[in-house]
């Protein structure tokens, strides 16, 4: 199963697991923050393996997941690259 983690920097320097993003069957499913998950369903994620024009939704899949580190790259909130769990 491939999964992006993503995180949120705390005041005291510890990263906080804010939601972790897995593919299930072509869509992605969202566990964690319900704000988060909420913001990404409804607004989506930029493509920028085009031209940034383009928004991907988690029902887009794999390259949803793929897309997530280049959006959420900040120092206070990131998203790791696309693991694969056992």
């Amino acid at each position: 199963m491939k999964y992006v983690e993503i995180k949120k920097l705390q005041n005291d320097g510890t990263q906080l697991l804010l939601a972790t993003c897995t593919l299930f069957d072509d869509e992605i499913k969202i566990e964690g923050d319900q704000k988060f998950a909420q913001f990404v369903t409804e607004e989506g994620i930029n493509n920028y393996s085009e031209d940034g024009s383009k928004k991907l939704f988690p029902k887009d899949g794999l390259l949803f997941l793929e897309q997530l580190q280049y959006n959420f790259k900040s120092g206070y909130l990131s998203a790791g690259p696309v693991q694969e769990s056992n």
